[in-house]
């Protein structure tokens, strides 16, 4: 999806400085136990699907468009995994976000994966066992979702 019109007004006052945004990520989990994941073409590399959160937009809501935006899958959200900042991104056009997600275990309910708009080249299911190269931060958001623990994951920095 291009820039939301929000970000655009923003952009146009702030440039390509750095900015401090929310956004979710959804580790979507089908009944074979296989992950959900988009291969951007941003950045060439496999990755849960993910997003901004638009003003006014529940963190879970946003999940759930995200995920049906860029694979056609409908999904329902299972429990909070964690909420994080960072990591710093420059997109190819030099513009800095620096996101504060809020990580979302979902179950997928329907549809089949395609690359659903221009941001992504594939969409597929990918076995646990198996997963293609990614960041760090993703492999990470993956790694606490499966953990299944009761409560939610965050760091603390200045404790």
């Amino acid at each position: 999806m291009p820039i939301s019109p929000f970000v655009a007004n923003l952009r146009k006052k702030v440039g390509h400085d750095l900015l401090s945004l929310p956004g979710v990520n959804a580790v979507v989990l089908n009944d074979r136990n296989e992950i959900l994941l988009v291969h951007s073409r941003e950045t060439d590399l496999w990755m849960p699907i993910g997003g901004q959160i638009e003003p006014g937009e529940e963190p879970a809501d946003a999940a759930i468009r995200e995920v049906f935006e860029e694979t056609g899958v409908h999904v329902e959200p299972v429990r909070l995994v964690s909420v994080y900042a960072g990591p710093d991104v420059t997109y190819s056009n030099g513009d800095r976000v620096l996101y504060i997600t809020v990580v979302f275990l979902c179950r997928a309910v329907s549809g089949h994966p395609h690359a659903h708009d221009e941001e992504n080249h594939d969409a597929r299911y990918c076995p646990l066992d198996n997963l293609p190269e990614m960041t760090p931060h993703h492999r990470q958001s993956i790694e606490m979702a499966l953990a299944n623990r009761p409560e939610a994951f965050f760091r603390v920095r200045n404790a």
